[in-house]
C-alpha cells in the first residue's frame, strides 16, 4: 500500500492524486461554471475570437517549432528543459493589436510561468517585457541558423 492522504471531504486517497473522484467531479463542475461565466460576461470577445482563429493556431504552431517547444523562461532562468504549453504575447494584444501575430512578440512558456509572468507584469511590466525580449535575443544568438 502506497502513501495516502486525506481528501478535503475526509476520504483517504493516494498521495499522488489531488482529490477523490467525487471531489474532483465537483471541482470540475465548479470550474466549468466559472469558465462559462467568465466567457459570457468578462472575456474580451474580439480576443476570444482571435485565439480561436486558424491564423493564431498557425502562428502559435510556428512559434512552438521555432523554439523546439521549449519554455524559454525555464531554459534560461531556471536552467531546466521543460516543454511549453502556452505562447505568450510580450506586448499584450490589448496594448497593441497590430502585434498579435508578430513572431518577435511571442515566447513559448508553461501555463505556470504564464501566470507568474503576468504577476511580474503587475509589479513592473516594462522590466518583465525587457527580460522576455532578452531571452528571445539570447536564443537567436545561440540557435538561429
Amino acid at each position: 500500500m502506497g502513501l495516502r492522504k486525506t481528501c478535503s471531504c475526509g476520504k483517504l486517497i493516494p498521495f499522488s492524486v489531488p482529490y477523490c473522484e467525487a471531489c474532483q467531479a465537483k471541482r470540475n463542475k465548479e470550474q466549468a461554471a466559472r469558465h462559462k461565466y467568465y466567457d459570457r460576461y468578462k472575456r474580451d470577445k474580439e480576443a476570444a475570437a482571435f485565439y480561436n482563429s486558424s491564423e493564431w493556431q498557425s502562428v502559435r504552431a510556428a512559434v512552438m517549432r521555432r523554439f523546439m517547444g521549449l519554455d524559454l523562461y525555464e531554459y534560461y532562468i531556471n536552467k531546466q528543459i521543460v516543454y511549453a504549453e502556452a505562447v505568450h504575447h510580450i506586448v499584450e494584444i490589448s496594448e497593441d493589436w497590430d502585434r498579435r501575430l508578430d513572431i518577435s512578440n511571442l515566447i513559448p512558456i508553461t501555463s505556470g510561468n504564464h501566470s507568474m509572468i503576468h504577476k511580474l507584469y503587475q509589479k513592473d511590466k516594462r522590466k518583465a517585457q525587457q527580460m522576455l525580449i532578452s531571452l528571445l535575443r539570447r536564443w537567436e544568438k545561440e540557435f538561429a541558423p
